[in-house]
């Protein structure tokens, strides 16, 4: 079996894990979005290369494992973290500040409903919002890099709502730098 493809599944296997250990996906009534700080994270767009080791991660040497999961989930067309993944964001950026030389790349993600351009923002807007719980847990800028796929690496392939759900998300991936 090829490696990228044991990769794949067993990401989607993961995924699906969490998904079913999840009793609501929705967001809670009252629940605030999270502030928005826009204070300059490196980024990189569709096409772009990040500026440090290779876009799955898997095959860095260097690779860093997270306190919590790696994986924020989003409601369809929304950006807003859910309140109940700020105490996980909040222990990824305790894991930051304490390991200065680890990096963490945002990858934003969208399901395959809208255009191109438009997932792209939105997997950029998913990214970013994550990037901002870490910021203001005091994570510098220097240490984040976002990226957004929109709908172009999905990690559920149906066409149904279980698998938009799955790809609605922003992955950390971290690294040294």
């Amino acid at each position: 079996m090829n490696k990228n493809f044991g990769e794949k599944l067993a990401l989607i296997a993961m995924s699906l894990a969490f998904v079913a250990g999840c009793s609501s996906m929705k967001n809670k009534a009252g629940e605030a979005p999270v502030g928005d700080i826009d204070q300059g994270a490196q980024a990189s767009g569709i096409g772009d290369q990040p500026s440090f080791g290779d876009l799955n991660g898997a095959n860095s040497p260097n690779r860093y494992k997270a306190p919590f999961n790696q994986i924020y989930y989003f409601d369809f067309d929304k950006d807003n973290v859910y309140q109940a993944d700020i105490a996980s964001i909040n222990a990824q950026a305790a894991y930051l500040v304490a390991h200065s030389n680890a990096r963490v790349r945002l990858e934003g993600n969208a399901d395959e409903r809208g255009s191109r351009e438009y997932n792209v923002a939105l997997g950029w807007r998913r990214a970013k919002a994550v990037a901002n719980v870490l910021k203001q847990q005091g994570v510098p800028q220097r240490q984040i890099i976002m990226i957004s796929f929109g709908k172009e690496k999905p990690i559920a392939t149906g066409h149904d709502e279980a698998s938009f759900r799955l790809n609605r998300h922003t992955s950390l991936i971290y690294e040294v730098k």
